[in-house]
């Protein structure tokens, strides 16, 4: 794995098999080959951010990718989740506030999409750490963050 990241599939850290390599073929249709020299297999890459989907000899296999700076603020959010208390959520690096996917006063389930953030040309969404209630919106579509600016208040 290129150091640094980690990677999962179906829930499950996986490292990579001794002497495979990947290389696109074609970046633009996202169509990939692995190779360990003697074998070859194509594949299918489809995502963006840390979830991914490979077709390998037509099976669909859902891949999480996370850096080591994603990997150590999920284990914060997820530490927070045991927490009743209202939860902060900040932006985690600078970017527009392109949409938001709630209302002061919504109910949110974890992992529902509460507004989505462009940053380095990329758009990022940013999800609910855990079930609760929005109290506080402290951003607005076409609003510029700076990392570690209030976004929203979930209770």
């Amino acid at each position: 794995m290129t150091a640094g990241l980690e990677a999962r599939v179906a829930g499950d850290i996986v490292e990579p098999a001794e002497d495979w390599r990947i290389t696109f073929i074609d970046v633009d249709r996202r169509i990939a080959r692995l190779s360990d020299g003697t074998r070859s297999l194509l594949a299918a890459v489809e995502g963006a951010g840390d979830d991914w989907v490979v077709t390998l000899r037509g099976r669909r296999i859902r891949v999480t990718v996370r850096t080591w700076r994603e990997r150590v603020l999920a284990e914060a959010e997820s530490a927070a989740t045991g927490s009743r208390g209202p939860i902060e959520i900040r932006a985690t690096l600078p970017g527009l506030v392109v949409s938001l996917s709630c209302e002061e006063g919504s109910e949110v389930a974890e992992g529902d999409p509460l507004l989505t953030l462009e940053a380095m040309k990329m758009q990022n969404e940013v999800r609910a750490p855990r079930a609760g209630r929005v109290t506080h919106r402290a951003v607005s579509p076409g609003e510029t963050v700076a990392r570690g600016a209030l976004l929203l208040r979930l209770e």
